[in-house]
């Protein structure tokens, strides 16, 4: 038992400290180090991973090992801070992934709401979310809401390729984890590309035709996706030689280049880019995007978590 009596009559704030220190209380004029600050502050770094490595690593990891030992074959962007060994951000990872012609990857499940970028497929390769089959072609957005059933497939004759976009980190966070696995491939019940859960190349172009630039210099649209309530998701154009305003947002994002060339300039340096690489960009960092040619660039943001919790703020520094 605690002796409370020594605790009331302690001598010195040292004699205090050694008898709260076994209670597990830490006195707050003697913190280790400072718990606000003046504005937002992270450890995860601005980076950039480039398409052309992740698809020559694929394609060795596709003479190495199969869907079924790897679950599913992909490359994860780790961001390169002390200590972290998954997450490309603070609340959201990415992932290049790529399916052989004639393999399958298993039907899953999981709590973190997932959604893919497709890059480069033969036809006939595919996903299956909730029995619900949508044959894949590039620049397609594929949604996988969280605890959807879903699994993937390639009938074609190349392998296929894309990105991947999870909010697993954000779930680790707050530790609600669920996973379960089917036992192959979920059957399919219908077959469509006309779907909430698929937002075709074509149909983003024709929307961004009659976007209007933004004050802050960005013509952008947003996929209208509420079966991802974590994630914002924009396709922004830029035209050669165009560039945004230099933006500092609370939220998290993940840049990746469905076409064009260009730079972005954030937390001091300048990432030279082109189709299929991807940036992440940690919260409040200094960010310009500067096209050389026309580009076209899908961002996944964790705006929506900042916005309900009252935390979203934007600032331009230009």
């Amino acid at each position: 038992m605690t002796d409370r009596t020594a605790l009331a009559d302690a001598a010195n704030l040292e004699d205090l400290r050694e008898l709260l220190n076994p209670l597990e209380f830490m006195a707050g004029w003697n913190k280790h180090e400072p718990s606000l600050w003046k504005e937002p502050r992270t450890q995860f770094r601005p980076f950039m991973w480039h398409y052309g490595d992740a698809k020559a690593g694929l394609d060795a990891a596709g003479r190495l090992i199969n869907a079924e030992q790897a679950e599913r074959r992909n490359l994860f962007m780790v961001n390169p801070i002390e200590g972290n060994h998954y997450a490309s951000l603070r609340t959201l990872v990415t992932a290049y992934q790529m399916i052989l012609p004639g393999e399958t990857a298993r039907t899953h499940r999981h709590s973190p709401n997932a959604l893919r970028l497709v890059m480069d497929v033969a036809d006939k390769c595919y996903t299956i979310v909730d029995g619900i089959r949508i044959d894949m072609e590039p620049g397609d957005v594929l949604l996988t809401p969280g605890m959807s059933w879903h699994g993937h497939g390639n009938d074609g004759s190349r392998p296929g390729y894309w990105i991947d976009y999870l909010d697993v980190p954000l779930v680790h966070l707050l530790e609600p984890m669920f996973f379960d696995l089917w036992d192959g491939l979920q059957p399919v019940e219908q077959t469509t590309r006309d779907h909430p859960f698929v937002f075709t190349l074509a149909s983003t172009r024709a929307q961004l035709k009659d976007a209007k630039t933004d004050d802050y210099g960005r013509k952008r649209i947003q996929l209208d996706a509420p079966s991802m309530p974590t994630t914002a998701l924009y396709m922004q154009e830029l035209l050669a030689g165009q560039s945004t305003r230099t933006l500092r947002s609370t939220e998290n994002q993940i840049i990746s280049v469905v076409s064009g060339r260009g730079t972005t300039q954030a937390g001091g340096e300048t990432f030279q880019w082109e189709r299929g690489d991807t940036i992440v960009l940690p919260t409040w960092n200094a960010v310009r995007h500067t096209a050389s040619e026309d580009a076209l660039l899908f961002c996944v943001s964790d705006l929506p978590v900042h916005e309900k919790l009252g935390f979203a703020r934007l600032q331009a520094e230009d």
